[in-house]
């Protein structure tokens, strides 16, 4: 079977556009660094986006770096506890104008409490947000799509997210992870 014929691909025409983008987007150096089989894409949606997320932190062994917007899902907050329990080195950064909201403020003050690294990220312009939805584990594995860590992400909303493991990918979004910081 071909690509074109596969019945993933042909339902989700947006997950060819992330394969296309991610091929694009990663240097042709960076893409023969990889070898052929370490790279492998992942895609699940709606309330399967937080399984995905949890079994991808409970398999970090070094560092995770977390870009999102809002964060106050529970069972999130507690995976990246645990890594850092398992001796896990974890970042988060976090856009400053979520922290409106009760359940985030709980959720960065137990992480923190945690031993994760909570940055603040302060946009100067009144619509400017620090949206980025992404995890990077272990400079190996990004996930990252629409889905917020909140419950309403995880219960109600259409949210998808997009594993993909490819140490060449990964190390662009830890080039990015690296350049957020208040503007």
């Amino acid at each position: 079977m071909s690509w074109i014929d596969n019945p993933i691909l042909r339902r989700n025409p947006w997950f060819c556009g992330v394969i296309l983008v991610c091929l694009l987007v990663v240097p042709p150096a960076a893409r023969a660094a990889d070898p052929p089989a370490a790279s492998k894409v992942e895609a699940v949606f709606g309330k399967d986006c937080e399984p995905l997320l949890i079994r991808e932190i409970d398999k970090a062994e070094k560092q995770i770096s977390v870009a999102i917007y809002s964060i106050t899902r529970h069972n999130i907050a507690n995976a990246l506890a645990k890594a850092v329990e398992r001796g896990v080195k974890v970042s988060l950064k976090y856009d400053a104008a979520s922290m409106e909201a009760d359940e985030m403020k709980e959720a960065i003050r137990d992480l923190k409490k945690a031993g994760v690294k909570c940055t603040s990220i302060k946009m100067s312009e009144d619509y400017a947000k620090m949206h980025h939805k992404f995890t990077v584990i272990d400079g190996k594995r990004v996930l990252t799509g629409s889905y917020n860590y909140t419950t309403s992400a995880t219960t109600a909303n259409y949210e998808n997210m997009v594993l993909i493991e490819s140490p060449s990918v990964a190390k662009l979004f830890d080039e990015e992870f690296d350049r957020i910081k208040s503007k």
